[in-house]
C-alpha cells in the first residue's frame, strides 16, 4: 500500500491524499482547494496527484471547500468512480460547490474585464455551475458508525468528527496480499462540549495513521467557562 500526500502538507488546505493499494483500487481521501497566496493557488488547484480517470473512488471527510472544493474538476477532468461522504455531507456539499463555482465564474468575469484592457490572456475558472450537477450525481451517502464495503477488500466506517455538521473521521479496513490493514484518516476534528455539534468521537483503531489532522497534532483548548455558562443559560 502506498500514499502519497498531495494536499494539507507543511499547510491546513488542499486537503488530497492518494491510497494506492496493491491489487486492489486508488482511493483519494478528500479533494480540497487551496485557499491561500493566489498564485500559489491557482498552480496547486490545476494539478492532481495523479490522472482522474485512474482513481477508483474519493471519500470525503466533511464539506468545507478546502476538503471538497475541487470536485467538480476533478470529476470535470475524468473521475468516473463514486464520492462517499455523510447524509448531512451531501445535504452541505450542494450547497458549498454551488456557491463556489458561481464565485469561480464571478472572480474569473472581473479579472479578465481589465486584462482585456491590458491585453493580457483572459483566466478561465477552475469550474463553474454548469459543472456541480455532474460532480453530484457520484455522491453515495453512508451514515454513522456502521461498516460499509465499498470495493472488493475494502470497507468503510465513518465516525463523528465533530467539526461541523457532517464531519466524519474515515476508517477503512483493506484487505491486501493476505493481510488485514486497518487506516485511519481523521481529517479536521473538533472539539468536545460545543452546542449543536456532537464530541468528536474515535475511529476504529489504525494500524496505518497518516498525519491527516491537518490542523496539526495538538491539544485543543477548553472552551471559555463564560461560554459554557451562557449556553447553560440559553
Amino acid at each position: 500500500m502506498k500514499i502519497k500526500f498531495w494536499g494539507a502538507a507543511k499547510t491546513v488546505t488542499g486537503s488530497m491524499h492518494l491510497l494506492e493499494i496493491e491489487g486492489g483500487p486508488r482511493i483519494l481521501l478528500d479533494c480540497g482547494l487551496f485557499q491561500g497566496e493566489e498564485f500559489a493557488g491557482e498552480s496547486l488547484n490545476l494539478g492532481f496527484p495523479c490522472e482522474p480517470s485512474t482513481v477508483d473512488y474519493l471519500i470525503l471527510s466533511h464539506a468545507h471547500v478546502d476538503h471538497c472544493g475541487n470536485i467538480p474538476q476533478f470529476v470535470k477532468a475524468g473521475f468516473s468512480g463514486n464520492i462517499f461522504c455523510t447524509p448531512a455531507t451531501l445535504d452541505l456539499v450542494k450547497i458549498m460547490l454551488e456557491d463556489s463555482a458561481e464565485i469561480q465564474e464571478k472572480d474569473a468575469e472581473y479579472d479578465n474585464r481589465w486584462r482585456r484592457k491590458k491585453g493580457l490572456p483572459e483566466i478561465i475558472p477552475l469550474y463553474t455551475p454548469k459543472d456541480v450537477p455532474p460532480a453530484l450525481k457520484k455522491f453515495k451517502s453512508i451514515s454513522y458508525d456502521s461498516w460499509k464495503e465499498i470495493a472488493p477488500g475494502v470497507e468503510l466506517m465513518y465516525k463523528d468528527a465533530g467539526h461541523m455538521l457532517g464531519s466524519a473521521s474515515v476508517s477503512l479496513r483493506i484487505h491486501e496480499n493476505g493481510r488485514l490493514i486497518r487506516f485511519g484518516f481523521t481529517g479536521d476534528v473538533g472539539r468536545p462540549h460545543r452546542p449543536i455539534l456532537h464530541d468528536p468521537r474515535a475511529g476504529d483503531s489504525a494500524r496505518e495513521n497518516p498525519e491527516g489532522k491537518d490542523h496539526a497534532d495538538r491539544q485543543p483548548r477548553p472552551v471559555d467557562a463564560r461560554f459554557r455558562g451562557a449556553r447553560a443559560a440559553s
